[in-house]
C-alpha cells in the first residue's frame, strides 16, 4: 500500500500525461520489466513522448535502466520487485 501511495504522489507530476504514466504502471505490476516498444503499445503515443514519459520515470526513480545498451533498453520496476525479495 505504501508503495501505490507514493507513486500515486509521483504520477502527479507528470501533469496532462499523467493518464499514459497510470496505464504504464499498470502494467508494470503485472509485468515489472518493459521496454520502449511495450510502452508505445500502452499509450499510443509517439516514440518522443514515450521517450520523454521514460525520462520521467527514471528521474522519480519508478523505473531503472538495467540493460546498459545505448539501444533495447530494458527497464524494471525496481520498488515493486524488491517487495519479494
Amino acid at each position: 500500500m505504501q508503495l501505490q501511495r507514493n507513486l500515486d504522489f509521483k504520477l502527479q507530476s507528470f501533469g496532462t500525461r499523467s493518464a499514459e504514466a497510470k496505464k504504464i504502471v499498470e502494467y508494470l505490476y503485472e509485468q515489472p520489466v518493459i521496454d520502449v516498444s511495450r510502452i508505445e503499445a500502452i499509450t499510443e503515443k509517439s516514440k518522443a513522448t514515450n521517450y520523454k514519459l521514460l525520462a520521467d520515470f527514471e528521474r522519480l526513480e519508478i523505473l531503472q535502466e538495467v540493460s546498459g545498451g545505448q539501444r533495447n533498453k530494458l527497464y524494471v520496476f525496481k520498488d515493486y520487485l524488491d517487495l519479494f525479495r
